[in-house]
């Protein structure tokens, strides 16, 4: 980067810091300041980017009302300028009225969506949640979207499992409901556990649903990309599966566990000036596990992993 000039712009009457990033091949505006929007506020994830967050102002969400006040609380007792909503992102018109509230506080500038639920929860809400929730995330915020904005959507290394692949037309363009979906995975693969299917392929989803929209936020000035964390050890499902991969001796030695604060971390440098050309694509924070399984397993374990068998 060859340099940065600070500058102020204006939107909707709320005032915000903005530079120029000079490049050699052009200028980028970021955003220095705005409203931060956290979806899944209340979990893992979404409190580690509120606290890597801290110093922006933040507007976090969730659909359970009283983890949600804890963590509002919890935030706001070590100084943080949180505001919290309780919304249904399954449905568009909760997922719009997070939007309207955001607009309510202020011109938004980074757009956090974690909200997410895993096995043992029903496929069909894992559905709602993870593909359904995401697609009117997105719609909600594109008619605000500024130069200089970046949203960032939590996936999942389970999006890389080969089988997840098989449904990217359903993913992209979906039809019906959740109930529907669900039972079109099921009739194509009847064996494979539902719940991990929906799980692999709604997070695959996210992936889709980010790469079809990019172009259209970079017409705007913005960015969208997608982090896809592996094992968290620090969250119920990621100590879950932690154990059932060392358990089953699974695990590659040179493979690290991570943290929730060290998704954070790649999610804050994904909306940073130093990620200006980073857009439309997945950034998968695994600790190695998939080139592991690419490169170290044999070809049944391979085989094993990609088509969710183990």
């Amino acid at each position: 980067m060859q340099g940065q000039r600070c500058r102020g712009a204006a939107t909707g009457g709320c005032r915000r810091q903005a530079f120029v990033v000079f490049t050699e091949f052009g200028e980028f505006l970021m955003l220095e300041d705005g409203l931060v929007v956290i979806t899944g506020g209340a979990g893992h994830l979404g409190l580690a980017c509120a606290q890597r967050f801290r110093e922006r102002r933040l507007l976090i969400t969730d659909g359970n009302a009283t983890r949600l006040g804890e963590a509002a609380t919890t935030l706001a007792r070590d100084g943080v300028d949180v505001t919290s909503l309780v919304a249904d992102i399954t449905v568009p018109e909760g997922a719009c009225e997070i939007a309207r509230t955001a607009a309510r506080l202020g011109q938004w500038s980074v757009l956090i969506h974690t909200a997410g639920v895993a096995p043992p929860t029903a496929p069909e809400t894992i559905v709602a949640v993870n593909l359904f929730g995401t697609i009117n995330i997105l719609e909600a915020f594109q008619a605000s979207l500024v130069p200089g904005a970046t949203g960032v959507c939590l996936a999942s290394l389970a999006a890389y499992r080969s089988l997840a692949s098989e449904f990217d037309e359903a993913t992209i363009n979906p039809r019906g409901d959740p109930h529907d979906f669900v039972a079109h995975m099921a009739k194509r693969f009847p064996a494979v556990s539902s719940g991990r299917l929906a799980y692999s392929v709604s997070k695959r989803g996210t992936i889709q649903q980010v790469r079809k929209r990019a172009s259209l936020w970079a017409q705007r000035g913005a960015r969208l990309v997608s982090v896809s964390p592996g094992i968290i050890a620090d969250t119920a499902m990621g100590r879950q599966r932690a154990s059932q991969v060392q358990q089953a001796d699974d695990l590659p030695r040179d493979v690290r566990l991570g943290v929730s604060s060290e998704i954070a971390a790649a999610v804050w440098l994904a909306t940073s000036a130093d990620a200006v050309l980073i857009n439309g694509i997945d950034i998968l924070v695994d600790g190695g596990y998939l080139a592991a399984v690419d490169t170290a397993y044999s070809a049944s374990q391979r085989s094993d992993w990609h088509n969710l068998r183990v």
